[in-house]
């Protein structure tokens, strides 16, 4: 039986191992001429000549997504946690999980009919479809993740502190402040970087609003439409490759498999961090 259930384990690394080896078996060659040339700065059709200007702007757009869900989920975690009653938080906790749920395209769908058209409002005329559009449908799709660890981190701190805290005359809100969310920090870092690598993944959504610009250039202009690595291997693939992923194609993805890796390799160096200062603050 433990056999058995070793193997069921292990399918998992074996695929991801899997996929990693087939993609950089195929992206190998561009790779290679990317660290020769100092990785290059442009996308030249199906022939990816440099990468930077993707790796920049699909970063910049994870780390707005993941400010716009933070800013809404983190608030929602505490209140639901800390302050909402129970009938309340019986209502609104089910309501992210089904958020969760929605396909992207859906997300697609919302994003062109409102958010393009209310940022284009708010900008005073263009498109709207730029950076900050983007931001807003992808962040509200990343916020279920970012609100329903954090506010299972911050429930999961023990009752105790509050109690020591409210019996030495601090506020309701003081404990939370000062000591339940001090001590939920691993939980809720771990839930950001999971609607970080949410989002960098997103790729329905963002190629519906601002489609496929293969040569971004680097700029921080929120209103500016700007390409992203995963619409730029959908449109590729599909535009330019056929069904058949290219060498470029599969060299980007790869980058685009380190990036998710290093977001997890960091959550588990959270968590595990975060296990240790648990342990240490028993002993104490």
């Amino acid at each position: 039986m433990q056999i058995i259930l070793f193997a069921c384990a292990a399918v998992s690394a074996v695929v991801v191992l899997a996929i990693f080896y087939a993609l950089f078996n195929e992206g190998a060659p561009v790779i290679n001429n990317w660290i020769m040339h100092g990785f290059g700065m442009y996308w030249n059709g199906a022939n990816l000549v440099g990468c930077i200007p993707l790796i920049f702007t699909t970063f910049y757009f994870g780390f707005g997504c993941t400010l716009v869900a933070t800013a809404i989920g983190l608030p929602c975690a505490i209140y639901l946690a800390e302050f909402a009653d129970e009938r309340i938080r019986n209502i609104v906790k089910p309501s992210l999980e089904v958020l969760t749920g929605i396909p992207s395209v859906i997300f697609g769908l919302i994003g062109i009919a409102l958010a393009v058209e209310a940022v284009s409002l708010a900008a005073g005329g263009g498109t709207g479809g730029g950076m900050l559009t983007i931001w807003i449908v992808v962040g509200v799709m990343s916020l279920p993740t970012v609100a329903s660890i954090s506010e299972d981190a911050i429930r999961a701190v023990p009752k105790d502190l509050r109690e020591a805290s409210l019996g030495l005359g601090a506020t309701r809100w003081q404990t939370t402040e000062k000591v339940v969310i001090p001590v939920a920090i691993p939980g809720i870092l771990t839930a950001v970087l999971l609607g970080m690598g949410n989002a960098v993944g997103e790729t329905m959504a963002v190629l519906m609003i601002i489609g496929a610009n293969p040569t971004p250039p680097i700029s921080l202009d929120i209103l500016h439409n700007t390409g992203l690595i995963p619409p730029v291997i959908v449109s590729s693939v599909m535009g330019e490759a056929g069904y058949q992923i290219n060498r470029s194609i599969a060299a980007l993805a790869v980058i685009l498999f380190v990036i998710i890796a290093v977001l997890n390799l960091m959550i588990r160096a959270i968590i595990r961090r975060g296990n240790q200062q648990s342990g240490a603050n028993k002993k104490n």
